[in-house]
């Protein structure tokens, strides 16, 4: 009897039966509800008893809500962290850039700043290598004999005298630095004019005939004197370090440290040469000029 009341799934009863007896059953409780406190008491009572079931019943769809959307920050997360690691490498790249053409900016103003000072340039080029000895004591320029440069001019930047060319390519010249075993500088003591020699070899620069009766301090600055037709005068070359007496010999042995930084300059000035007067051809009128005796 109670099947019969209570299945709707049973056969012969029609979907359309169901729907009116579902209908008649929720005003009924309806009505109940809204008159009699008890009705509500109960439903209160079926609904905290029937929490913890709806509770479990929602942890699936909750856990599955949370793993996908955990996932999916995770993901976000990762392809965020990776787009700003690319960012950064690239503004870390975008800062050394500048901060390099700030300082070959700063060493132009430096080289334009020398006509000040009374050099007469020629042409300013940029070291675009130092040789096939990334070491050795020779670098490379992007001016050459097409620029009006050549063998034997002085080669400067800002801080002093570098070297002079060696040799002159149409494009590309080279440069042979202080320390070149080759190099010969007429120097002077900027504090006491005293003339001698600066010579280059083995890397270093080096004092080698300064008489021992002449003043010769510490921190005393080495200039050009400007005694040949390649170098003008007042260039500061070197600067002393340390002098003590040589025994046996009546020369200073001095210790001496280059004024300029070959190594990280990038920009340098090519100093024209002088032309010496020819006073063999200026004294061949005067001389045949005098009268003879008779």
């Amino acid at each position: 009897m109670s099947d019969q009341s209570l299945s709707f799934t049973q056969r012969g009863i029609r979907p359309v039966n169901k729907l009116i007896c579902l209908s008649i059953l929720s005003i009924i409780l309806l009505m109940l509800d809204s008159r009699y406190s008890a009705v509500q008491t109960a439903r209160r009572y079926v609904a905290t008893a029937l929490f913890p079931l709806q509770w479990l019943a929602n942890q699936p769809l909750e856990w599955y809500e949370y793993s996908s959307a955990m996932f999916q920050s995770q993901n976000y997360l990762l392809k965020e962290n990776q787009r700003l690691m690319q960012e950064n490498t690239r503004l870390k790249l975008q800062a050394q850039q500048a901060e390099l053409r700030g300082k070959e900016l700063s060493d132009l103003k430096s080289l334009m700043s020398l006509q000040n000072h009374g050099l007469q340039i020629t042409t300013a080029a940029e070291i675009i290598s130092n040789g096939k000895e990334p070491s050795g004591s020779r670098l490379i320029i992007n001016k050459g004999a097409n620029h009006n440069i050549r063998a034997g001019d002085a080669v400067v930047d800002d801080t002093g005298l570098i070297g002079q060319i060696n040799q002159v390519h149409p494009l590309s010249a080279e440069i042979s630095l202080l320390t070149d075993s080759t190099s010969t500088i007429p120097v002077m003591v900027a504090r006491t004019g005293i003339r001698s020699l600066l010579y280059g070899g083995s890397g270093n620069i080096s004092l080698r005939y300064f008489p021992t009766d002449a003043d010769l301090q510490p921190n005393d600055i080495l200039v050009t004197s400007g005694l040949d037709s390649i170098f003008p005068a007042g260039i500061p070359v070197a600067r002393v370090i340390q002098t003590s007496r040589n025994a046996g010999t009546p020369f200073y042995r001095v210790q001496l440290e280059p004024l300029s930084d070959s190594r990280s300059s990038k920009y340098v000035l090519i100093l024209p040469q002088t032309e010496l007067p020819n006073f063999q051809a200026a004294s061949t009128p005067m001389a045949a000029s005098v009268p003879t005796q008779p």
